[in-house]
């Protein structure tokens, strides 16, 4: 009888053995909550609050991939992107260097809601135009044919302030951060989200949770 029952827990081990490493899968680290870029990964980025274990689960295919075993690898290291709770975490998306990188600058603008899309979430894309301050018509010229100060900026963070106004953290490049500070600084400054993309964090559907700005 011992020994039936021990052949029978050694079949479901290996059997269980069998269907994890099946085809490569592994279990590999997930992100446990929003992370924006340049942050330093903790234990809570990639634990749960209510389960002590490590945040995983079973992938195959996805290059970087991390597996749980590594996991004190991580600590310490920078995001080089947003990253989304469940996505998993991979090799190019951490970093030893700080951040912003060289060439790179990382500026704050506080913005009108009307100025700043309701779907930016850190690592969304925007370009940064010229426009008129809140009240002057402007140029007709102008107007027909903004100015695009700085192209490809990555958002890191966007706040609603209590007067109203959205604050908005941007990485930029380093010859386009004085400019838009300074249009930023007078009112004279707009955000414009660059088309959505697969795998961008505003391709999903944000939450009303108060972090982001005004209808745009």
């Amino acid at each position: 009888m011992l020994i039936s029952v021990l052949v029978v827990i050694a079949a479901v081990i290996a059997g269980g053995w069998l269907y994890v490493n099946k085809g490569g899968v592994e279990e590999v680290l997930v992100v446990a909550q929003p992370i924006p870029a340049g942050h330093p990964i903790t234990e809570g980025d990639v634990r749960t609050s209510k389960d002590p274990l490590l945040v995983a689960r079973s992938v195959s295919g996805i290059d970087g991939a991390i597996p749980v075993a590594d996991v004190d690898s991580v600590f310490g290291q920078r995001t080089t992107v947003a990253l989304l709770p469940g996505q998993v975490l991979t090799e190019d998306s951490l970093t030893s260097d700080l951040l912003p990188q060289e060439g790179k600058r990382l500026i704050a603008v506080n913005l009108p809601a009307g100025r700043v899309p309701d779907t930016l979430a850190p690592g969304s894309v925007v370009d940064a135009i010229a426009v008129p301050q809140e009240g002057q018509a402007g140029d007709p010229k102008a107007l027909d044919d903004p100015v695009v100060i700085s192209a490809g900026a990555t958002v890191y963070s966007s706040k609603n302030s209590q007067d109203g106004t959205v604050v908005v953290t941007i990485l930029i490049s380093e010859t386009d951060a004085k400019t838009v500070a300074a249009y930023g600084a007078v009112g004279q400054l707009t955000l414009l989200q660059a088309p959505i993309t697969e795998g961008d964090p505003a391709d999903s559907a944000p939450q009303d949770d108060g972090s982001t700005g005004g209808q745009g």
